[in-house]
């Protein structure tokens, strides 16, 4: 991930991550982060973790 174990120690408390990080946190469990912002009557799946595609759903 390229962060020192503190650093993932506090990803998994909640404490100052940020959306990339988190992203590549995901992507070492093995997963992948799909942040979705919700505006009610449409929403849009917003790029997480360097990827640099979006589509609105």
């Amino acid at each position: 991930m390229g962060v020192s174990v503190v650093r993932v120690s506090r990803i998994e408390h909640g404490e100052g991550a940020t959306l990339d990080v988190i992203a590549r946190y995901v992507e070492a469990l093995g997963g992948r982060l799909d942040p979705v912002a919700d505006f009610g009557d449409h929403s849009l799946r917003m790029p997480a973790g360097g990827n640099q595609d979006s589509a609105a759903a």
